[in-house]
């Protein structure tokens, strides 16, 4: 054989050894991506993976047993399983531990195991003993974290319970039902004899104080003097005021609460017609679906009725001019709104407003001091008054009841 031949083997040889090492590097990068894989499948496992010696000492931990005991790996590997072991369950696991020694299958257990921190979970154990050549047996230990579950079948067994009581519950309820029936007729004839009483009885309020009205209207000439007129005039209003609540609850059907815009219509209509000579005073009410109850109707009737009388009596004198001064009719305002769990009470005119000299909150007149008494101590309201076109009352009901 040539020089030459010679040296064309040995590329021939050498190229053939280089496709040898190419293949063993490719071999090798398979095995190590193979190992890598294998790896991340057991230290990020949905179970916990634990190898234990016979005398049960962990030799092996993947990451998500050590997750699930909070526990550094490092310091749970050489450590004795029965140390997670809560108290109640460690006779449990010293005969599941023996039987798993005895027997060549696999052994299932529930125990309850103790965090780091000292939380309980529970868990389901899987372990079967292996026995490897030359080498001590170890136990293999797949481990489920199933407190989400037991806690499910606890909640489950609660509502279970729950469920029969209410079951023997609806039973009793079942038997009773034709007591309650009976009981429902007897309370609804006992309301509508309650409805009827209630009737009748603000029925005759209203015409006992109708009657009271048409005495003072037929004694009225024997009185001579203006003081002694107007006296009677407004005692004739304010019981006038009284009687129309009572009425307002007997044409309504409703005892417990007032219709306000029916009453306040009705009333200002009423003071109107007493007062009112010619055309120029208009009034207008505005009450946006409030009723209150009869113990604050009453005194907020008698506050409006002494309000509105004044204005009647002293904004609008002759000399006046509404549309000069103010760029409008001379008006007198109601309204009543509920916002915000308060009921606000407006009574307002555009006149000539009160004299400098009388403070509304101190003045000593009969009227204006029961408008105060009333506010305060019926109402439980706050006043507010301004005096920049005419005179405006406004009054904040507080702690109002429900409106219907």
């Amino acid at each position: 054989m040539t020089s030459a031949e010679v040296v064309h083997e040995l590329r021939v040889h050498q190229i053939e050894l280089e496709m040898q090492n190419e293949a063993l590097r490719e071999s090798q990068s398979s095995l190590e991506e193979s190992r890598d894989r294998y790896a991340d499948l057991y230290e990020f496992a949905p179970l916990g993976y634990l190898t234990l010696t016979k005398n049960a000492v962990i030799i092996q931990a993947n990451l998500t047993a050590a997750t699930m005991f909070g526990i550094d790996r490092r310091k749970l590997i050489k450590s004795r399983f029965g140390q997670l072991v809560a108290d109640e369950h460690r006779d449990r696991w010293n005969h599941y531990f023996a039987s798993i020694l005895r027997a060549a299958d696999k052994r299932v257990c529930e125990l309850k195991l103790k965090k780091q921190g000292g939380s309980v979970i529970i868990v389901r154990l899987e372990g079967i003993r292996m026995m490897p050549k030359d080498v001590e047996p170890n136990i293999r230990m797949a481990i489920s974290d199933i407190t989400d579950r037991v806690k499910a079948e606890e909640n489950l067994a609660v509502k279970n319970r729950d469920l029969d009581e209410l079951k023997a519950a609806y039973a009793t309820i079942t038997i009773d039902e034709e007591k309650l029936r009976q009981n429902e007729a007897k309370l609804k004839v006992a309301l509508e004899e309650k409805e009827a009483l209630l009737s009748e009885v603000h029925h005759r309020v209203k015409n006992n104080l109708t009657a009271f009205l048409s005495l003072m209207s037929l004694d009225s000439g024997c009185e001579k003097t203006e003081d002694g007129k107007a006296l009677r005039r407004n005692l004739q209003n304010r019981a006038r005021s009284m009687a129309l609540i009572h009425d307002t609850l007997y044409r309504t059907g409703k005892f417990s609460h007032v219709d306000m815009d029916i009453y306040l219509h009705t009333l200002i209509g009423q003071i109107a017609g007493t007062y009112t000579k010619d055309s120029k005073i208009r009034t207008v009410v505005d009450v946006q679906s409030v009723a209150l109850e009869l113990d604050r109707a009453t005194p907020a009737g008698l506050i409006i009725n002494e309000l509105v009388t004044n204005s009647f009596l002293y904004a609008f004198p002759p000399d006046f001019d509404c549309m000069a001064v103010r760029g409008e009719p001379c008006t007198i305002r109601v309204s009543l709104v509920h916002k915000n769990g308060t009921d606000i009470l407006i009574v307002s005119d555009n006149g000539r407003g009160l004299p400098e000299s009388v403070d509304p909150y101190t003045a000593k007149s009969l009227g204006l001091k029961l408008v105060n008494f009333l506010a305060h101590h019926q109402l439980r309201a706050d006043i507010e008054v301004r005096k920049d076109r005419g005179i405006e009352f406004i009054f904040h009901l507080k702690n109002t009841g429900n409106n219907e």
